[in-house]
């Protein structure tokens, strides 16, 4: 009798079995088995790619095939993790019935490959075993930020070849011109010397960033020098031997974008030998660098760029994290799509752009999130996944799908060199790549990608390389003009700029003649007026605007853009336009204390959303919010976030008013909420909040007046009314300025008292003094107009509402004065209609615990607890209703005013343990006949956004700044004998 002999593929479809049974994905038809062109065994774990190779122990040199096939699979993408795997001889004869008893009771022997390192040992045990030591790697790589560690040791090498560059004057003008960092006219002694560093320290970026890509295309093409036999080069003049280097390769091979930027950086450096010296430190970390292939695979040069021009602020732009851009793309093509992104054909007709894409990180983003979908759903049909296979997908992505514009060529060139690093092998033909005229053309302005907003077509400063342009002679020379379009897009997805001209900040702050700034300026008032947006949101909401004229149908925009987009009243525009034209899918925000922000360098809040463009005809569906209380802060913690969340998003979909909860273990990551779409300029107030809960019970209190407490089923009715019924909302602070001086000290008697200025450690009380005198200008400030002393003060008040506060520091959001009074962080209230009883009723409820909730569903978020409320909002604010109060009531709340008005108050994040708070809120509780409010008190104090705290810590933190400096050495660990 002939005796059985089981293929590999038998036992490669058993594991795949055993794999789903062990609770890999709820669908096991999302593994898949493949043949001799694919990975044995693909799927996905927490939003990692996974291979299994496998090979029998008779086969020859089982180790070294089945290692070297999983090690090729993380080199080519297709896989964050490998495991290589040798079967046991007694499955090679196993019936195949029995296949997978057998095999469930094996013993294997693995050895497991990930992108930042490999096991030195293979170990032995079952496939539980395997599926717990592939689970480890997974969460060890959501900790292993081997982009931060990489660049904080090549940008602590930039900072010293920069030091030897800076006495440089005149190379360092020279590089600055070549980068696009211009120096200004009349330029301060202080400011050219930050200048000439920043533009010392990127040269050093493009120039190791060139090292780097030069030994990518060394490794497949012979033609090209790799780094170690460079660096044995002897020659004294190693700047003129790279520089010759890099001529034959962008003139014979092509990559334009990085070599030729690079070749002319360093025919600026002056023939020295610390020319020489900071050129090898450059080259001896770019070796250092290149064994580390997945920082280069998740846009490290762009990190380092990002935080070199830190400082600078440098065109108002703070550049996306990698992280978020990582969880930002990987939600968008989790959304369902009507392409099939597994056939490279109909891939190639996908567009995709960002309008002011810096160094390219949300498209280096969309490129990876691309190739998921391609490798997933190649894999999921059966077609090859073969190294042409993927070249077909890079070449497809860099020559047909990606489109990036932005106004600095330094920042372009790194968005080249970061695509084309994804696969170096493949030499491109075009890369639809533009760098954008920005400032005054001969008396024109520019404006940028802004343009577009004007013209379908834009002559630009450059192209990365000669595809898009037309040859125009002059005499025996040639130059080139280049031309941008921009396609109907299927994905439009940006970071823009967002600088506005307020609290010392100056919108085109670049550009350095101030008559020309104030020409952009005007330039923008009038496309913004003519789009109907209002220009104190900045460039943002233009950039928006841009999106929404060039993409499709069906096709979707995604923005990271500040917070205030959700609730400010100047986005309302914004919001509007996208109400009324897409579906509004995802809107994601950190309730992370100190990380509230998805942009780098920067601690503004911000937020991310995803929006598909409506067909004709077509409803919006309902809204999800993602309120997260970690942001992640690694590439792979951000692709196991996004699995995590979309799974939840399964759960509760299309389910309105469900909300989930998104966990890693016990750990809670964030909260999920599905809600009826905002209509027309509604706030986004699903954003605004990191528990639902709370948000459920300030929704029925900002809609309907009424108290929910959680788990109560009783409504419970407020006699409540507008702010603005009560009374009249005074002049903002400008307006007072241009009516007032001001006099601090009070010496000067005047007819104006003033409150001025809210210092948390002296206003620590309802009732109030005023603490300064206003004197009436007779003439006005520069550039101002001269208001009416008189028509100003007729909008003062006894009562004062904050402008602006932190909650974790201030104690009050309205003060209360015997005499009228007007100052400068808060709004006048001028309420002639009340009586003195009810005027302290209103100072009684505005400092409550349910009125700092509706001003806390209200405000204006800039940082954390660092907030607005501006004028429209307050004055739509619903407060207690004190004219329709029995005599009773009013007198009863009056009296208990008088009692606590001079008491001390805690600041207002530490409301749930201040004894006077409590007081307030138990006598509203008493004499308007509700329930007491403890559980709402206990909610906002667990708020990030009221206290400045995280609902659920991280363990460790870290100052680096960069991010999270994983422990390399704990990461390390678990690739060890001892663990695994």
């Amino acid at each position: 009798m002939t005796q059985n002999r089981n293929r590999e593929e038998a036992v490669n479809t058993q594991l795949a079995i055993l794999i789903s049974r062990l609770g890999v994905t709820a669908d096991a038809e999302t593994i898949h088995v493949h043949g001799k062109h694919r990975p044995d065994v693909l799927f996905e774990l927490r939003g990692l790619r996974v291979v299994i190779e496998g090979k029998f122990a008779d086969h020859p040199k089982a180790d070294e095939v089945v290692l070297q096939d999983a090690r090729n699979r993380i080199r080519s993408g297709i896989a964050h993790i490998a495991a290589a795997v040798i079967y046991p001889l007694q499955l090679r004869t196993t019936p195949t019935a029995k296949i997978l008893d057998v095999l469930a009771r094996s013993q294997l022997r693995f050895r497991l490959v990930a992108e930042t390192r490999e096991s030195e040992d293979w170990f032995e045990g079952n496939p539980g075993n395997l599926m717990d030591a592939l689970r480890r790697v997974q969460e060890a790589l959501t900790k292993d930020n081997i982009v931060e560690q990489t660049a904080k040791a090549l940008s602590e090498k930039l900072d010293g070849i920069a030091k030897l560059w800076m006495g440089q004057t005149g190379a360092c003008d020279r590089l600055s011109r070549i980068l696009g960092i211009i120096a200004p006219k009349h330029e301060a002694d202080e400011k050219a010397r930050e200048r000439r560093q920043t533009a010392a320290k990127v040269s050093a970026l493009v120039l190791a960033n060139a090292f780097i890509f030069q030994e990518q295309v060394a490794a497949t093409d012979g033609r090209v020098t790799p780094l170690r036999r460079l660096d044995k080069e002897k020659d004294k003049d190693l700047v003129g031997k790279v520089s010759k280097d890099w001529i034959w390769i962008w003139q014979t091979i092509n990559y334009v974008p990085i070599f030729q930027i690079g070749e002319r950086i360093l025919a600026e450096l002056p023939i020295t030998a610390s020319s020489n010296l900071a050129v090898r430190a450059l080259l001896d970390e770019a070796q250092r660098i290149c064994s580390e292939q997945a920082a280069l695979r998740h846009d490290l040069m762009g990190r380092i760029y990002h935080w070199l021009l830190h400082h600078a602020k440098y065109l108002g732009t703070y550049y996306t994290a990698v992280s978020s851009a990582t969880l930002l793309l990987k939600l968008v093509f989790g959304l369902p799509w009507e392409h099939d992104f597994g056939d490279p054909v109909h891939l190639a007709n996908f567009k995709a752009a960002d309008m002011a894409c810096g160094t390219g990180t949300l498209l280096m983003a969309a490129a990876q999130a691309l190739s998921d979908a391609y490798i997933t759903q190649r894999a999921a049909s059966d077609r090859t996944l073969t190294p042409a296979d993927l070249q077909t997908l890079h070449r497809a992505l860099m020559e047909n799908i990606l489109y990036g514009y932005d106004v600095l060529p330094s920042a372009v060139h790194l968005t080249a060199s970061t695509l084309a690093m994804l696969a170096p092998e493949v030499a491109f033909v075009r890369m639809n790549l533009f760098v954008m005229p920005f400032g005054m053309d001969h008396d024109k302005p520019r404006l940028g990608s802004l343009d577009f907003l004007e013209t379908p077509e834009i002559k630009t400063q450059m192209s990365l390389d000669y595809s898009h342009a037309e040859t125009i002679r002059h005499g025996a020379s040639a130059s080139y003009e280049a031309k941008a379009e921009v396609p109907k897009l299927d994905l439009c997805v940006m970071n823009p700029p967002f600088v506005r001209s307020v609290y010392g900040n100056l919108l085109f702050g670049s550009i350095s003649n101030a008559g020309d700034r104030d020409e952009l300026q005007r330039e923008l008032s009038r496309r913004t007026k003519k789009l109907g947006i209002s220009a104190t949101v900045g460039l943002g909401g233009a950039f928006v605007s841009l999106a929404d004229k060039h993409i499709k149908p069906g096709g979707r925009i995604a923005f990271v853009l500040p917070v205030t987009l959700a609730m400010g009243e100047a986005w309302g525009a914004t919001r509007k336009l996208i109400a009324d034209h897409y579906h509004l899918e995802i809107v994601i925000t950190s309730h992370e204390a100190d990380r509230p922000n998805f942009s780098e360098n920067t601690d503004l809040s911000e937020v991310l959303f995803i929006a598909r463009r409506l067909e004709p005809k077509e409803r919006p569906g309902p809204t999800s919010y993602v309120n997260l209380w970690r942001n992640p802060r690694s590439i792979h913690e951000a692709l196991d976030l996004a699995t995590r969340i979309q799974t939840t998003l399964a759960l509760i979909a299309g389910n309105v008013g469900k909300t989930a909860m998104v966990r890693m273990g016990s750990t809670v990551l964030g909260e999920v909420s599905v809600l009826d779409a905002p209509k027309g300029e509604e706030n986004w107030t699903g954003a605004l909040f990191a528990q639902s809960q709370l948000m459920q019970v300030y929704s029925a209190l900002n809609a309907k007046s009424e108290i929910r407490l959680p788990e109560d089923t009783h409504h419970h009715k407020l006699p409540l009314c507008r702010l603005d019924e009560l009374g009249t909302i005074g002049y903002d602070a400008r307006d007072i300025f241009d009516a007032f001086a001001v006099d601090k000290t009070a010496s000067e008697w005047s007819p104006y008292p003033g409150f001025w200025d809210h210092d948390a450690q002296k206003v620590r009380t309802i009732a109030q003094k005023s603490n300064a005198s206003l004197l009436a200008r007779t003439e006005p400030l520069p550039g101002r107009k001269l208001k009416s002393a008189k028509d100003v003060w007729m909008k003062s008040g006894r009562i004062l509402l904050v402008s602006r506060l932190r909650t974790n520091t201030h104690r009050v959001i309205a003060t209360g004065f015997t005499k009228r009074v007007l100052g400068n962080t808060w709004w006048g209230f001028e309420d002639s209609r009340l009586t003195l009883q009810q005027r302290k009723a209103l100072l009684f409820w505005l400092n409550s615990t349910l009125s700092i909730l509706s001003y806390f569903g209200r405000r204006a978020i800039t940082e954390g607890a660092w907030m607005q409320m501006k004028k429209p909002a307050w004055a739509s604010m619903l407060v207690l209703d004190v004219r329709h109060l029995s005599k009773p009531a009013l007198n009863t709340l009056a009296a208990a005013y008088d009692d606590v008005c001079r008491e001390e108050l805690s600041p207002i994040a530490q409301l749930n343990t201040d004894a006077i708070r409590r007081q307030i809120d138990d006598i509203l509780s008493k004499v308007l006949r509700v329930p007491k409010v403890d559980p709402i008190r206990e909610l906002l104090a667990r708020e990030p956004g009221l206290t400045a705290r995280d609902i659920m810590p991280r363990i460790v933190q870290s100052d680096f700044p960069f991010g999270d400096d994983a422990d390399a050495a704990g990461t390390a660990s678990l690739f060890s004998s001892t663990t695994i």
